[in-house]
């Protein structure tokens, strides 16, 4: 199930990417975003997120990501890579994409919170991406700043997270 809602995640950003008629794209007029979302799948190593952001010059976004990282509680935890997308729609309905991929080791998970007693617990997640592309750039580069919540409650004597949520940064030089 995890696996064809990533899938599906992907493709919906691609597919708004795609879309976009090369003459009415432009390099997106807002260098940073803040971004919410949620984590829709996850293995040991790695976090699929997706949600949607506002730009510093009023760009809408929708984004999507993967994050591969060494297993949570590693000391440190490092950022090993992954990918990023993200369509986005300016003030005056100009239609673009941003994609990159994380720089191995260019970041870290950082405990912020353990969440004592099964209480949420939060993550400090950074990297840096490279090879950032638009429909009109290619190589910049990029800061990821995000805060990870993991809710979690007791079910049975067990300490179950039930659903993570994302709020954060994502800065652009392109």
């Amino acid at each position: 199930m995890a696996r064809s809602l990533r899938l599906a995640v992907t493709a919906l950003v691609a597919a708004a990417a795609l879309a976009i008629p090369t003459a009415a794209s432009a390099v997106p007029a807002s260098t940073s975003f803040k971004i919410t979302g949620f984590e829709y799948a996850f293995t040991q190593t790695v976090g699929f997120f997706a949600g949607s952001g506002t730009g510093n010059a009023g760009d809408r976004a929708a984004w999507n990501t993967s994050v591969e990282h060494d297993p949570l509680g590693s000391n440190p935890t490092y950022v090993n890579g992954g990918s990023f997308q993200m369509a986005t729609r300016s003030a005056t309905g100009r239609l673009d994409f941003v994609t990159g991929t994380f720089v191995n080791h260019g970041g870290t998970i950082t405990t912020i919170d353990p969440g004592a007693g099964c209480t949420n617990q939060r993550f400090l997640v950074t990297g840096r991406l490279a090879d950032v592309d638009t429909s009109t750039t290619a190589g910049g580069t990029a800061t990821f700043s995000v805060v990870l919540t993991h809710y979690r409650a007791s079910v049975l004597g067990r300490c179950v997270a039930y659903r993570a949520s994302v709020a954060g940064t994502v800065s652009f030089a392109y």
